[in-house]
């Protein structure tokens, strides 16, 4: 099965309203969505059932990072190929934060005012931070989360640097090894090529 992409602005209802703001404000990039069957949603389901090879899927993991009455959110973005995220480590220095651990679900979909399953690095509240494994960002398209849990995103990975607040940790994850296919017949082709 293929996922079939179209530029996210001509589809806007298979977006969350923050997600779809956020996509006017980086609107450089040809950013694309593609309608999904909820049921494959999570990353590792999404990837086998749409044979996308996983480093090229995204995950987003809310976290908060707690230093005494002081709380940080940030999303850490990560391949749906990461292991293990280091949250005690570099995303807990990082946050300057005594510990780290994932956010209460019920603020993060209040505030994002996205779907659970779905929840993206694109239209996350201003002050929240965004922390970017670096695998990501040569990728000349990646996929996430669309703010709804009915479809996904595919976007150039160099355009996460032009979120707001969004800073690139090496060694924010740890990846198992993979057999990739090639499979570069997945993604439109971009503006221009």
């Amino acid at each position: 099965m293929k996922l079939c992409f179209e530029t996210a602005l001509q589809r806007t209802e298979l977006l969350a309203p923050t997600v779809q703001r956020a996509i006017k404000n980086i609107g450089k990039y040809n950013i694309c969505v593609a309608e999904i069957d909820p049921k494959y949603m999570g990353g590792s389901d999404l990837c086998k059932y749409y044979d996308i090879p996983e480093h090229r899927g995204a995950n987003c993991v809310i976290v908060e990072g707690i230093r005494g009455q002081t709380k940080t959110f940030a999303a850490c973005l990560v391949p749906v190929s990461c292991e293990r995220i280091d949250f005690n480590g570099i995303v807990r220095k990082y946050l300057n934060a005594r510990r780290v651990s994932l956010a209460p679900l019920d603020i993060v979909l209040r505030e994002t005012g996205m779907e659970y399953g779905s929840i993206t690095a694109l239209g996350l509240p201003k002050s929240w931070k965004i922390l970017i494994d670096p695998t990501l960002l040569p990728l000349e398209r990646i996929v996430l989360g669309s703010g709804l849990q009915k479809s996904k995103l595919s976007l150039p990975g160099k355009a996460l640097l032009h979120l707001p607040h969004s800073h690139v940790l090496e060694g924010l994850c740890k990846e198992r090894q993979l057999n990739c296919k090639n499979n570069s017949d997945l993604f439109p082709p971009e503006e221009g090529d």
